[in-house]
């Protein structure tokens, strides 16, 4: 026996609501109507918009002006980190303790002078620091290289 799939014991019901004998769509369609007030996340609020940012938040206009905090050199952008990991690295592996603890005393000044607020010192003792670590690394590289040619230069 065949069981036509839109009727079932008198009952008409639509396809893909369940089997038969339990009728059609609930009414109202689907899950409901909408909810009351009109449902949804509604409009903008009232006066078209939701506002600019809150006084204090950017510069006037919108951007940053040339020459301003986010401008590489300006601010408190002085990196002592790097300056730090060469001098030890100048002692540890190119065993060279002149330089390498020279340029480590800076950096630790440096450090010390940003830790403090002023940044012009820590950016001069930084730079210092760079400056006599990798004069000691050239000047290590020159020793090793006349090393060894004047190594070959005998046998």
């Amino acid at each position: 026996m065949m069981v036509d799939p839109t009727t079932s014991n008198g009952n008409v019901h639509a396809a893909g609501y369940g089997p038969p004998g339990y009728g059609g769509p609930p009414p109202g369609g689907g899950y409901g109507g909408p909810p009351p007030g009109g449902g949804g996340y509604g409009g903008p609020p009232p006066g078209g918009g939701y506002g600019g940012p809150p006084p204090g938040f950017g510069p006037p206009g919108g951007f940053v002006p040339p020459g301003g905090p986010m401008m590489p050199g300006a601010g408190g952008d002085v990196n002592v980190t790097l300056p730090f990991v060469l001098s030890i690295i100048e002692i540890v592996l190119c065993c060279n303790v002149i330089f390498g603890g020279v340029g480590l005393l800076f950096a630790l000044q440096a450090k010390s002078a940003l830790g403090a607020g002023d940044i012009e010192t820590a950016r001069s003792k930084a730079k210092l620091s760079m400056i006599i670590v990798i004069v000691g690394a050239v000047l290590e590289t020159i020793g090793v290289a006349l090393n060894i040619l004047a190594g070959l230069a005998r046998s």
